[in-house]
């Protein structure tokens, strides 16, 4: 590992003053579960990490406005039994109990899910060039190895957003808030990921001196619930092939606000509008499961070696719709 210097501050204008100094040489650090890896593999080089560790106010879920707010340095673990992320809200405590194994879910933190950087095996490799590290192509297009590579969205550059919560927090409706030396800002979750048409080497739109401070989660909407499904390589500890978050009301036995989002398949969590559109004002059944499941992975472009993921999508598609049906009875 390169050497690098190491700072603790213990107030978050004290973060940001830092990473404001050395916009380009700092990072952030908080549970460390992905960066720490970055670094040891020489994937990235920073000359300076600032570390989250003492800032306690970010460590928190309470109450806010009839929702909660999850402070960024919430652990995954605390996700997974936190009392308040029952009913509406127990898609996420879902999303949270199939992160990783129970050691990484201790350290690993609410913020760093989302910000974290893509699996791709050749982003990870030191010595591959690839766009994200300045290269000049993709070397993933014409890989055998493409289970963790897009099937929507690629736009050049084929890695995914692995996070497993960001599609919960989604489908839950999820603001953030963002602090930085021009102040405080609240976005919903959605826009904050950015793809590699915005820019290639980056995943989200955080400036070099802005914190993910909090995600906010709106009054749970009566009578909505919803379920997190993930495929994976390796039964536990494994990032999703794809995901879904999928949850909906049932009103006189019609689905209303039906949410649906798709993780493993995009640079970006993908959102199905169309297959919401596919589910709203309609009765649950498998027939209109297998629809919707059409309607949301009929944007598929996949690479040659991962057009299975187009078949697995729909089968969790189907599965998610009809097991939410079934928590509504």
């Amino acid at each position: 590992m390169r050497p690098f210097a190491f700072f603790e501050p213990t107030s978050l204008d004290e973060v940001i003053r830092l990473l404001a100094a050395g916009p380009d040489q700092s990072r952030l650090i908080a549970g460390g579960s992905d960066l720490l890896g970055e670094l040891k593999d020489d994937v990235v080089r920073y000359e300076r990490l600032v570390s989250l560790a003492g800032i306690d106010e970010l460590r928190h879920i309470q109450e806010e406005g009839g929702g909660l707010r999850l402070g960024a340095l919430v652990t995954v673990a605390q996700l997974e039994y936190d009392p308040h992320l029952d009913g509406p809200y127990r898609i996420l405590a879902e999303a949270a109990r199939s992160v990783a194994t129970p050691e990484i879910r201790a350290q690993g933190t609410l913020g760093g899910n989302l910000c974290q950087r893509p699996r791709c095996l050749y982003y990870r490799h030191a010595l591959t060039p690839c766009l994200k590290k300045g290269g000049a192509d993709c070397p993933a297009v014409d890989s055998p190895y493409q289970a963790y590579l897009s099937i929507m969205g690629g736009q050049g550059c084929y890695s995914v957003h692995a996070s497993d919560l960001a599609p919960s927090l989604m489908a839950l409706g999820a603001r953030i808030a963002i602090a930085g030396m021009s102040g405080v800002r609240r976005l919903p979750l959605e826009q904050f990921f950015a793809g590699p048409e915005q820019d290639v080497r980056r995943e989200n739109v955080l400036a070099a001196d802005e914190v993910l401070t909090a995600v906010i989660l709106p009054p749970a909407r009566p009578g909505w619930l919803g379920t997190y499904l993930k495929a994976r390589e390796r039964t536990a500890g494994d990032f999703p092939v794809v995901s879904v978050a999928v949850g909906y009301t049932l009103e006189a036995g019609v689905i209303r606000q039906a949410r649906l989002i798709l993780g493993g398949v995009a640079p970006v969590p993908w959102r199905s509008s169309a297959a919401e559109a596919v589910l709203e004002a309609q009765r649950p059944s498998p027939e209109l499961a297998a629809s919707a499941a059409t309607a949301a992975l009929e944007p598929a472009q996949p690479l040659t070696y991962n057009a299975f993921k187009i078949d697995l999508g729909r089968a969790l598609v189907e599965r998610g719709i009809m097991a939410v049906a079934a928590l509504q009875r």
